[in-house]
């Protein structure tokens, strides 16, 4: 990786970081709802509700429903490889909705800011009380 492209996305990556672009929160969190009952989950659940901020401190483009089933995965939490994967899967999405430099961002975005020691609202396992990071049987 050259030094300009990494000079452009980390450019990139504080701008993100420093404004919230949250559109609609009722439209958002009708989606949101709409993500978390198409998935079949297997208790234990988190002790949270979930709740999506769509593309966190990000614009909420076409690619919102990507970060929506994004944030459900990270509200469930689990192992640092399911963690891995619902980036790529992340990266892979935003990409195929036509903006594969913006997705390549998010996943760096969502590598760095995810981490489940970070207590954060939007952190991985953010339906678990912290530090708990996903169901007692998987470890991180």
């Amino acid at each position: 990786m050259n030094v300009l492209y990494k000079v452009i996305l980390l450019s990139v990556i504080c701008f993100i970081l420093l404004f919230n672009f949250t559109g609609s929160d009722q439209k958002l969190q009708k989606l949101a709802q709409e993500v978390y009952l198409q998935k079949q989950w297997t208790p234990p659940l988190p002790p949270n509700k979930f709740k999506s901020d769509g593309c966190s401190f990000c614009p909420d483009n076409e690619w919102l429903k990507c970060c929506v089933e994004h944030d459900v995965i990270y509200w469930m939490g689990g192992s640092k490889e399911e963690r891995k994967q619902a980036d790529l899967d992340l990266e892979k999405c935003v990409g195929r909705s036509g903006h594969p430099f913006i997705g390549k961002i998010m996943y760096y975005s969502v590598r760095i800011g995810g981490v489940y020691w970070l207590p954060a609202p939007f952190r991985w396992g953010f339906g678990w009380d912290y530090p708990q990071s996903g169901p007692p049987d998987k470890k991180y």
